[in-house]
């Protein structure tokens, strides 16, 4: 269980602070528990209600420092297949990011690059698909590591390549 006060991983919003836990009742259901979450992103105006129950099993603490120096080391050492039917592949990718393996997610973050730059050198533009499944997944480790190391979205970026190339 979480606590007021605690940062969190949501899956799709991002980075939340839980600002309340409250007994509430919504359309006619029963009443129970509902962690009250802040997404942290200055765009979002919204307040997240999750019932406790799920909220244990969807949500997530956030990683520290140590943890992301070692998802990114981590993810130069996996083999990844490109995946050539463009469906499949955009259906792989999503599932992928909702997976929760963030060292795979970053692979996949960099094999899009990859693709996408040896699709410029051709001539060609890259696939709008994972154009958007990059921006996803961007968003989401980029908003989590900016958070936990204190930098901003563009520092996040230099940080990780840097690791990267280490």
């Amino acid at each position: 269980m979480y606590s007021i006060g605690d940062a969190v991983m949501h899956p799709s919003e991002g980075v939340c602070t839980v600002a309340d836990i409250r007994s509430m009742q919504f359309s006619g259901s029963l009443k129970r528990d509902y962690y009250v979450l802040i997404p942290s992103t200055e765009k979002s105006s919204s307040t997240v209600y999750l019932p406790v129950e799920r909220g244990n099993s969807i949500l997530r603490r956030l990683l520290s420092r140590a943890d992301i120096l070692s998802l990114i080391r981590e993810s130069t050492l996996i083999d990844f297949d490109w995946i050539t039917d463009s469906k499949q592949r955009k259906d792989a990718f999503y599932r992928l990011i909702h997976s929760g393996d963030i060292a795979r997610v970053i692979r996949m973050i960099c094999e899009i690059y990859a693709h996408n730059a040896q699709r410029i050198a051709e001539g060609k533009k890259p696939c709008a698909s994972d154009e958007s499944i990059l921006a996803e997944a961007q968003r989401l480790v980029h908003q989590e590591f900016s958070y936990v190391l204190r930098l901003s979205a563009e520092d996040t970026v230099t940080f990780i390549q840097s690791e990267l190339n280490k």
